[in-house]
């Protein structure tokens, strides 16, 4: 069960992420739309582009949050105690070196971009765009270390969470379908 802050970071990334695919499917309507009569809109494409790389980068964060990226559960998990706690530790490490070096990385370049603004719309700023990067990956940094207790439980005691994931989804099918075989037991006996 996951504690409260990281359900409301869950949360909060889930509402941005969605409030930016819906904005970008209404911008490729309006630049269809606009293209479709003549009139093309300037800004589409770079609007668009910048929405996706927003919801690209809000995305992995999200996933980092759910530890929903794609690991190699069976391969730590297999290995003898306490070499699988050890090679856990060195992922997290690793991992956490390599968005601090990002979020770092990412708000040095952003000095880069000084007073420059986006070619089809002056008015937002370039440095608004680029901080993506830092922004997420700082979210990323945070959501790993408000996950780390809970992983490291779940791995201390070879818990697999996407055998947890599967067997879940198992009994919610099993239990929809006996549900459904009920309702139509009782409707036939009518």
């Amino acid at each position: 069960m996951l504690s409260r802050p990281v359900r409301w970071l869950d949360l909060m990334l889930q509402i941005a992420t969605i409030a930016m695919i819906v904005a970008l499917a209404i911008v490729v309507l309006l630049g269809v739309a606009f293209r479709y009569t003549g009139a093309s809109l300037i800004w589409y494409d770079e609007v668009a582009a910048a929405l996706l790389a927003w919801i690209t980068f809000t995305g992995a964060a999200l996933a980092v949050t759910r530890n929903s990226h794609m690991g190699f559960n069976g391969l730590m998990l297999s290995l003898p105690a306490p070499g699988h706690v050890v090679l856990f530790a060195l992922v997290e490490v690793i991992f956490l070196l390599i968005c601090a070096i990002t979020v770092w990385g990412g708000w040095a370049i952003l000095e880069i971009f000084g007073n420059e603004s986006m070619t089809t719309l002056r008015f937002v700023p370039r440095w608004f765009l680029q901080s993506v990067l830092p922004i997420s990956f700082g979210l990323m940094f945070l959501a790993r270390l408000m996950t780390l207790p809970e992983r490291y439980v779940a791995v201390r005691d070879r818990v697999d969470p996407e055998a947890e994931e599967i067997a879940h989804e198992i009994a919610r099918a099993e239990a929809e379908l006996a549900a459904a075989q009920h309702h139509a037991r009782k409707e036939a006996a009518q």
